[in-house]
């Protein structure tokens, strides 16, 4: 053990992103009414006159107005109406993330609205009966991972936002009362065990309450977690008698991690220079890492761009260290110091790309992605690189393919609209053709987001412009499918041609996609020959990039067009062992495993094959397939068993009854499945426009199983959606396709 002495002669730490705070705490959180918004009005920060009302913020003009925020930390009177109104109404999108039941993005939009204030910026008007939802959804998730905390800070403000005498307010008071006690109750062990809890409260709750009290609070907790740490250790220098075994890894954490804790609570709102004087007249002075204190006074007495640049720097990089060190500062604790430290360096210096960078990927992350164009375009300057403009690109289709998977396009179109200047930017000459990616591919990205909810006439646009910026065989592939949905089999087969007669370049398997496509087409349209022409020519095209030797994602692929040129032929058996193989490679690359496992199940019940479905299935529960591939899997298994009347195997029972504990989509699904909710209620839950696309599916099919005739209704609805990938489309499609009438030519040998 190391004798501690001056300020900034302790030993270097490593700063890291850990898990959130593990304590066990579960807390109720209350029923909302309306607020309290008759409170007097907010005072300007050092000033003695009431500050402007709220300035009310549209979602238009929202990423814009967050912009100005960054750029301008002067607090003004003006500055402090615009806050309300963002902060209002990004509380206002965090509220419509839980009703949609996302509670994860809903939860980070909330912090993220609060990061946007420091001390002293809150003002009574910020918020309203909205708010109050937002807050009662963070709170229940805080909660549930017993983040004490954060819990109690959300709680303690919607108490003021509450009307003091309503039956919500009464009842919220008891509620943290109750948490009071709780955490008083359960603060064993040790003085370093109950001095780190004290902490670990005290610094979550600081982070998302910014006014001095709670500061205040979390210092002289921190303060008194390194002191008794310090005194243990000088203790062992003179006696060489050891602290309690209970007590070594918070005291060793304390005397390691605990300089960069005190500063972070200040970095949080850019106070560098209370961040030195803070620790200088503390415990923390005697165990700061000499470098990191260098690093911190310099911007604290230098105060450039560059001292704060190099702060954000090594504290960005000390994110990304070893996990399993226990010197970490917490997980959410060293996000709000990077936040406060790169936002003070954007300011100084918006056209750094590196911290650019960095506020963009942190806006992105607290549920504010639509701010992070603006941010990037100001890093970019007037005449980029190719390479910066592509990893500013990069990030903005990271934030859009997040978004697909909300199955909602609000945050999607923000985003993409605040992108104008970036796409602009990708039409300089010199950068044709240099970017990945390319202006052309967001917007098909975007388009896939259009698609997903099942906004057509939004996502058709987006697609022509694309293709016209970059004509791509795989473009005009999707947009031939998606005419081929919507009904436009004439048009769907324009474009079908339109991608074969553009050259390989590389890509024949974009080209056998074409060709089936055109394929499926002409068949629809009733034109016998000429779909059998093309699927000859996908035929050919498949079987010679087996031959080569490709990569896994491409023999896959293979091996799945493959089986659909089969099934086009009518030739099962070939196709199931198409399947086979494709199932041998995915099990070898597990990312592959689920999605391939649901196309196989998927496609056993399209031609009722009850062999393959339950060969494939069981593969999935080997390799330990994500809970959302089995549950789909299980249902297509148990339609096809039921339509088939073959007695259960048992698997799908295991699978349904894994998953029926959840509020996801994918455990309502297997209540229904086991008779715990019935049509309409499963209809009922599905929020999402691709939920409610599964939930026509999957009663339909079971109604047609019982030979209900409007079943086949049902499933003509579902194959006519927009939502070209989604597995369940693609069965209603198949089962209800015409059939080719050709056979496999000779000359070809299959495998």
């Amino acid at each position: 053990m190391n004798v501690v002495t001056g300020p900034g002669q302790g030993r270097h730490v490593f700063l890291s992103a850990v898990a959130w705070l593990s304590l066990s705490i579960a807390v109720a959180a209350s029923a909302t009414v309306g607020c309290n918004q008759n409170a007097p009005p907010a005072k300007v920060p050092g000033d003695e006159t009431p500050a402007l009302p709220a300035i009310t913020v549209d979602d238009a003009g929202f990423a814009g107005a967050v912009h100005r925020l960054l750029r301008e930390g002067e607090r003004t009177a003006e500055r402090s109406a615009l806050l309300a109104g963002v902060v209002r109404l990004q509380m206002t999108h965090a509220a419509a993330q839980f009703a949609a039941g996302d509670d994860v993005r809903g939860t980070r939009s909330v912090v993220g609205a609060l990061y946007l204030l420091r001390v002293g910026e809150s003002r009574p008007d910020m918020f309203d009966a909205t708010s109050v939802q937002a807050l009662t959804g963070a709170i229940e998730r805080f909660s549930a991972r017993g983040d004490e905390g954060r819990a109690l800070a959300l709680m303690l403000m919607q108490l003021q936002l509450l009307p003091p005498t309503s039956v919500e307010h009464q009842q919220l008071r008891g509620h943290i009362a109750a948490l009071r006690r709780w955490a008083k109750e359960t603060r064993t062990g040790g003085d370093m065990q109950r001095l780190a809890a004290d902490k670990r409260s005290a610094v979550g709750r600081t982070l998302l309450e910014p006014n001095e009290e709670s500061l205040a609070i979390a210092t002289r907790a921190v303060h008194k977690w390194i002191g008794r740490a310090i005194e243990y250790e000088v203790k062992y220098q003179l006696t060489r008698a050891l602290p309690p075994r209970s007590e070594v890894p918070e005291m060793f954490r304390a005397t390691q991690s605990g300089g960069e804790t005190m500063a972070a609570l200040f970095l949080r709102h850019g106070q560098a220079r209370e961040a030195v004087e803070t620790i200088e007249k503390s415990a923390a002075g005697r165990i700061i890492p000499p470098a990191f204190f260098t690093r911190l006074k310099a911007v604290a007495e230098d105060d450039t761009a560059e001292d704060w640049r190099l702060l954000a720097r090594d504290v960005a990089r000390a994110s990304y260290g070893d996990e399993d060190r226990a010197t970490r500062l917490s997980g959410e604790l060293l996000e709000a110091a990077l936040w406060g430290i790169s936002l003070e360096a954007y300011r100084r210096d918006p056209t750094s790309l590196a911290i650019g960078h960095l506020l963009a990927g942190q806006l992105i992350n607290l549920g504010m992605p639509e701010v992070a164009p603006h941010v990037l375009r100001d890093a970019l300057g007037a005449q980029p690189s190719a390479v910066s403009l592509s990893s500013a690109m990069s990030l903005i289709a990271d934030a859009l393919a997040d978004q697909y998977a909300t199955g909602t396009t609000a945050v999607a179109r923000r985003t993409f609209a605040a992108s104008r200047g970036l796409l602009d930017l990708a039409k300089r000459d010199e950068l044709r053709g240099k970017l990945t990616p390319s202006a052309s591919q967001l917007r098909r990205l975007m388009a896939s987001v259009e698609l997903r909810s099942g906004q057509v006439d939004a996502a058709r646009p987006l697609l022509l412009q694309a293709l016209d910026e970059e004509p791509t065989i795989w473009g005009f592939t999707m947009l031939g499918a998606l005419e081929r949905q919507v009904g436009n089999l004439t048009v769907a087969l324009a474009h079908a041609k339109r991608a074969m007669a553009l050259p390989e370049n590389g890509l024949p398997l974009d080209a056998a996609d074409s060709r089936l496509l055109a394929f499926e087409v002409l068949r629809d349209m009733g034109k016998q020959d000429e779909a059998a022409d093309a699927l000859e020519r996908t035929l050919a095209i498949v079987l010679q990039v087996r031959k080569r030797g490709t990569s896994p994602t491409a023999r896959l692929r293979a091996e799945r067009l493959l089986a659909r040129v089969l099934d086009g032929y009518g030739d099962r058996a070939s196709a199931s062992r198409a399947h086979e193989r494709a199932l041998e490679i995915a099990t070898r690359h597990r990312q592959m495993l689920g999605p391939t496992v649901r196309r196989a199940v998927g496609r056993a019940l399209t031609y009722k094959d009850i062999t393959a479905a339950r060969a494939a299935l069981q593969k999935g529960i080997k390799g330990k397939i994500e809970a959302e591939d089995l549950v789909h899997g299980a249902l297509c298994l148990m339609l096809l068993e039921r339509e088939l009347g073959e007695a259960p195997d048992g698997k799908v029972d295991r699978i349904l009854l894994d998953a029926v504990d959840g509020d996801e989509w994918t455990s309502q699904l297997a209540r229904w499945a086991r008779g715990m909710l019935n049509d309409e209620q499963l209809r009922a839950t599905a929020s999402k426009y691709s939920e409610r696309i599964e939930a026509e599916f999957y009663i339909s099919m079971r109604a047609q199983g019982s030979g209900q005739a409007a079943a086949t209704e049902g499933l003509k609805r579902v194959a006519a959606t927009p939502l070209i990938d989604l597995v369940e489309v693609r069965i209603a499609r198949d089962r209800l396709a015409p059939k080719l009438q050709a056979k496999i030519p000779a000359k070809y040998r299959l495998p």
